[in-house]
């Protein structure tokens, strides 16, 4: 299937999606949306491009099966988040080839897999094929900022337009690393966030006077218990089977299969650096405080402070549950409103989609071991599965065991191997082929 010339195309679809500059805010989305409906109409597809607001725009595409069985959405978000041009070694909306990598903002998160599934739609159409289930492909605005102007407001006013039984997007596929061995993770599950703000208030008064009981005093104990105190321990579904898939794979005793508090703690020495906080983040609800509030003149105490507090709670807790156990550590004494909530998604680490992808990654790379993975943040899945979809993170990308990849999604001089990229488009065309029955 990768071709030289499919794979000289396939990368240069994503330097072109690289140099469109898409960062949310304020978006402009609708300049990448409208480039992919031109490659789209070129093909032979009817895109439609629809705009949530003025430059906030999304097109979709629909390649017809048979309809024997449900549609399989392919979707991606086009937005990016900021970049510091100065501390790039090459531009960040450069799409240039350099090092082996295709360098820019998007090219990890999440421009290279909408690239991917173009390829994926492009090639359906050139080989004419009629699979059992219609495959859509949507790319979407606003992911980095809630999803609400992009696949959120497909689902509200267009849902039929990207219906479908099974979706699949980011949030897994990327090489994992333990114990010197790779993995491929495939997000099985995300954490629900409860986003609020922490209110403190107290007397005001001349700075020369101290007041221990003042807003900031008070507001500041609280963030001080919250970013010192984990929360309860709590282990989903998902984490039972990553569990069961590393102590087989590594031959550990059936004991240390459990997802304990203990055996969660004896597995850190298989994981690299970056995950071990990761584990963390995925065994527990956390709530993490991000900005502070208080006060307008250096001699003069506040009446108020504030704290914005990103909160995240596992599949199986509510939000109600989850500010009950914030309320547990910070006591009475601070407000909390404001509160924003989306819901957490799990998935069985089985079905037809995910016993697929499975199927292929072993032909592929039959030395690598998938395991269901739950992802400590949302995606825009939040927004698909409320038509129903079942929603699964794979976006597959081969990296060595070198690749900072961890550091460069949302960080400086962000990039993409080439020959990972075109590894992952195989792997994705291969899947959705094999899944639809194309």
């Amino acid at each position: 299937m990768t071709s030289g010339d499919v794979a000289g195309e396939s990368v240069r679809y994503l330097q072109d999606l690289l140099r469109i500059d898409t960062t949310n805010p304020p978006g402009g989305e609708t300049a990448a949306a409208e480039y992919l409906a031109g490659v789209l109409r070129r093909e032979g597809y009817e895109p439609v491009v629809l705009e949530s607001a003025p430059g906030r725009g999304n097109v979709v595409a629909r390649y017809r099966g048979t309809g024997e069985l449900p549609p399989l959405l392919l979707y991606g978000h086009l937005d990016v988040v900021t970049a510091e041009a100065d501390r790039w070694t090459h531009g960040p909306f450069s799409g240039v080839v350099a090092d082996g990598c295709v360098w820019g903002r998007g090219a990890l998160d999440m421009k290279s897999m909408v690239a991917q599934e173009l390829m994926v739609m492009l090639l359906l159409m050139r080989r004419g094929v009629r699979p059992a289930r219609d495959i859509i492909f949507a790319a979407t605005a606003d992911e980095e900022a809630g999803g609400h102007a992009g696949i959120g407001y497909l689902v509200d006013y267009h849902p039929d337009l990207i219906r479908a039984e099974y979706a699949l997007s980011e949030g897994g596929g990327m090489t994992m690393y333990f114990a010197g061995r790779p993995f491929y993770d495939v997000r099985t599950a995300e954490k629900g966030y409860c986003r609020f703000h922490l209110r403190a208030h107290g007397s005001p008064g001349h700075g020369s006077v101290p007041r221990p009981e003042s807003a900031i005093a008070v507001l500041a104990e609280a963030v001080v218990r919250l970013t010192s105190t984990p929360l309860p321990f709590r282990a989903t579904p998902t984490l039972t089977a990553l569990f069961a898939a590393l102590g087989e794979t590594f031959g550990l005793p059936r004991q240390q299969w459990a997802p304990t508090e203990a055996n969660v703690r004896s597995m850190l020495d298989l994981l690299p650096p970056s995950l071990v906080h990761y584990l963390n983040a995925i065994t527990r609800d956390t709530a993490v405080p991000t900005g502070l509030r208080a006060g307008t003149r250096i001699n003069v105490v506040p009446s108020e402070a504030e704290a914005w507090v990103d909160g995240r709670y596992l599949p199986g807790q509510t939000a109600e549950g989850f500010l009950e156990e914030v309320r547990q550590v910070i006591g009475d004494a601070c407000e909390i409103d404001h509160v924003d909530i989306s819901l957490p998604l799990e998935d069985p680490a089985a079905g037809p989609l995910y016993n697929r992808i499975v199927a292929v990654m072993r032909r592929h790379t039959p030395e690598a071991p998938v395991l269901p993975f739950l992802l400590s943040g949302a995606t825009d899945a939040k927004h698909v599965s409320r038509l129903g979809a079942r929603c699964l993170g794979f976006s597959p990308v081969r990296v060595s065991a070198d690749f900072p990849a961890e550091q460069l999604v949302h960080g400086h001089d962000e990039r993409i191997p080439v020959d990972g990229y075109l590894w992952g488009l195989q792997v994705l065309h291969d899947i959705v082929g094999e899944f639809c029955g194309a």
